[in-house]
């Protein structure tokens, strides 16, 4: 049986995370869904973060944007910053074998040109229900999320995007786990 040693300290953090985000009182306005849609990625073996993975893997989820209430104009500009958080739930497979995997991000977005384009990044945490697959184990079923992206909106209710998105539990289950990296194409309907 497995002994994790650091998931106090994990839930500590999403705990206070959390009641902050709950807690303090709306600075710009109100929460909103502000898109959905499916997300396809690939990982190469070659890492742009970490070790070189053991094998290539796949992902296909949904993901959802929602905005926060904070944000900021950037001066008399056609360009805000705006925190969001993106939440996914689907399936990651490599090695022959498959698993469910959920995200929360948090997330600092730029949009401009009255939203046509966004760049983000965030970090946030993802639950597993497969840590291993093959040779390969991520250290256990929580890991911590890294994401980049670009998103461009050309229509009306629609979005286009590329993403950038690292798992890993940053080795607090030990040197032998091993993170990988998603290159994530995603596109879907805007709110």
């Amino acid at each position: 049986m497995r002994c994790y040693r650091h998931p106090r300290l994990l839930n500590l953090l999403l705990a206070l995370w959390l009641s902050t985000a709950i807690c303090t009182p709306s600075l710009a306005g109100d929460m909103a869904l502000l898109s959905i849609g499916p997300r396809i990625g690939f990982g190469e073996k070659i890492p742009l973060m970490g070790k070189e993975a053991k094998y290539y893997f796949h992902l296909y989820d949904v993901a959802a944007v929602i905005r926060l209430p904070w944000s900021w104009p950037l001066g008399e500009s056609m360009w805000s910053l705006e925190t969001r958080l993106i939440a996914s739930a689907g399936l990651l497979t490599g090695a022959n074998e498959s698993g469910l995997m959920m995200t929360a991000v948090p997330d600092l977005a730029l949009s401009g040109w009255d939203g046509l384009v966004t760049f983000d990044a965030g970090a946030g945490v993802g639950f597993f229900s497969n840590h291993k697959f093959g040779e390969q184990d991520f250290g256990g079923p929580a890991q911590f999320v890294a994401t980049s992206g670009i998103r461009v909106n050309p229509f009306l209710h629609a979005y286009t995007g590329f993403r950038v998105q690292h798992f890993s539990d940053a080795g607090l289950d030990g040197p032998f786990s091993l993170g990988v990296d998603m290159y994530i194409v995603e596109l879907g309907y805007r709110f």
